[in-house]
């Protein structure tokens, strides 16, 4: 599987880092006990992290995500961490809304204020993007701060790793299993429609160009997972995703299903995607003909993502046995 490839600020909202996965509310952490002598210091464990080994609760209860991607991992291992950075947290679908709607707001996407941070009072700060080490300093002041970069890692790597940071392995190890089992159901179940047809993952980038997604894009390494094939371009695309002028939408001609980016919901189209299948060239292509356009969950960044695509991609996968 190839990393996590995560999409610049501007375009959070379209993609919505969608939706999925389970969450218990994470339980606070109480102190009992009136003895003079207070508390006895909490049992504390050595984790490996980008910035070198950082000691951090045995089981993580108060924890802080220092940028947006992060907050759904937390979620995905049955967490809901105290705060977050970055907004639009109640447009993330309806597994993660629910969880992360009234989460504290305690800076932007990928800048957290240190001052904020400070407030919420976490036992620990996840960073899940590449940090300064000015940054880091500031937040290691505050609390442990774990940086590890999803870029660098795939999704069943960003669920080990933060299982392991959190202290909750044996929550990352079943989310990976049910990964693992629901992408090998649908190969089993699907396997003739799989066979026959091929798919191209194609998004608008801007009001004059659009995206096809190559075999790095978390969405395209999810539907391989699932036994999908990819048509050209984005069957030889080194690149995670490749620019082209609306003018060039013929490119997706050989391919017999087009997925695009779904809204909140995960199965309507994303508004944002209007200046791709609103070009007047749009309905020529065979698969618009043919009624195979299926907009999708968009933009995994943790494995509970994924997931919500492989069950959206259930779906999917049904409609065109069927056809």
């Amino acid at each position: 599987m190839t990393a996590v490839t995560l999409l610049p600020e501007n375009n959070l909202h379209r993609r919505q880092f969608l939706t999925v996965s389970a969450g218990l509310t994470a339980s606070l952490l109480t102190a009992c006990g009136a003895d003079d002598a207070g508390p006895a210091p909490a049992a504390r464990r050595t984790v490996a992290t980008d910035k070198g080994p950082v000691e951090v609760p045995m089981v993580a209860q108060r924890v802080v995500c220092a940028d947006f991607y992060g907050a759904f991992a937390v979620v995905d291992l049955g967490m809901i961490p105290i705060a977050a950075a970055g907004t639009g947290y109640a447009d993330t679908g309806p597994r993660y809304a629910p969880k992360l709607k009234g989460v504290t707001l305690i800076g932007d996407f990928t800048e957290p204020n240190p001052e904020r941070v400070a407030a919420a009072g976490p036992d620990l700060i996840l960073r899940t993007i590449d940090t300064s080490d000015a940054l880091y300093r500031q937040l290691s002041e505050i609390a442990p701060t774990v940086v590890i970069s999803f870029q660098k890692l795939t999704l069943p790597d960003v669920a080990v790793r933060c299982g392991e940071v959190l202290g909750r392995k044996p929550q990352a190890d079943a989310l990976l299993a049910l990964y693992r089992q629901r992408c090998a159901e649908l190969k089993t179940k699907y396997a003739d429609t799989l066979a026959r047809l091929t798919f191209t993952f194609a998004q608008a980038a801007s009001d004059a160009t659009f995206w096809t997604l190559g075999k790095a894009w978390t969405d395209t390494q999810v539907l391989l997972d699932c036994g999908g094939r990819l048509a050209a371009p984005s069957a030889t695309q080194d690149k995670a995703t490749q620019e082209y002028s609306t003018e060039r939408i013929g490119i997706l001609k050989d391919s017999d299903v087009l997925l695009i980016p779904a809204g909140p919901d995960g199965k309507t189209a994303a508004p944002d995607n209007a200046p791709l299948t609103g070009s007047p060239l749009w309905p020529t292509l065979p698969a618009v003909r043919a009624g195979r356009v299926y907009p999708v969950v968009s933009g995994a960044s943790s494995l509970g993502n994924a997931l919500e695509l492989v069950d959206r991609l259930d779906v999917v996968l049904g409609e065109l046995k069927e056809a």
